[in-house]
This record gives C-alpha cells, structure tokens and sequence, in this order.
C-alpha cells in the first residue's frame, strides 16, 4: 500500500499547486511581479510538504499517514482557495487568500500529530 500512497500523495500535491497558479491567475493580478509574488506565497506550502515527504521518505521515517496528511491539506487548501475566490467571493477574500499557506501550516501542524499517532498504533 505505500508504495501506492506515495506517488498519489505527490500527483495531489502537483495538482494543487498547478490549480493553486490557475486561481492565482484568475485574479488578474496587476502585473507579472504580483502574479509571481502571489503564485510563490500560495505554493510555498506544497513546496514545504514535497521536501518534508522526501526528507523523512529518505530517512524512512514517512509513513502511509504522513503522506494521506499532507494530501488532505493539499485539497483542503484548493477548496478554502476556491470558496475564496468563486464560490463565497466578498471583500474578505483578499485577506483570505493571502491567509491560506499559514491556515495549510495550520491545518498541517493539527493533522501531523494525528498521523504520527495513527503510524506508531498501526505497528504495534
């Protein structure tokens, strides 16, 4: 099973990151250094988690849990992007958006200590 979980978890990871600079984009941002500002501050956290899941895989500390975590927050952070910016836009949003790579931190830093738990119940 994990060696299904860890290209799908980075496929996730990919996908976000790819949508992430499409909604960048469709907030038409004034100028190409906005637009690189933006897309870099919103895909620092699928940066972050990529080199944590390598760092840990290579010390094979990552397990199954760590990998379906950092996807949860991968899609968890599409959809908050996506209520954001289409679903519930408002004159929040901005504050919102500029907000989601520190809720992903967040949401991360909650769900690692789950998953760490989860992977020292499931081999003992």
């Amino acid at each position: 099973m994990m060696k299904l979980i860890v290209p799908i978890a980075f496929l996730f990871i990919a996908l976000a990151a790819c949508v992430t600079v499409s909604f960048v984009s469709a907030l038409k941002p004034t100028s190409t250094g906005v637009f690189v500002g933006f897309a870099v501050w919103l895909i620092f956290p699928y940066a972050v988690m990529s080199a944590a899941l390598i760092f840990f895989q290579r010390k094979g500390a990552a397990s199954f849990h760590w990998h379906v975590a950092a996807a949860i927050v991968s899609i968890g952070g599409i959809l908050f992007l996506a209520n954001a910016i289409f679903w519930h836009p408002d004159a929040q949003g901005a504050i919102a958006v500029l907000m989601t790579p520190i809720l992903q931190g967040g949401a991360l830093a909650l769900i690692l200590p789950a998953a760490w738990w989860m992977s020292r119940n499931s081999r003992a």
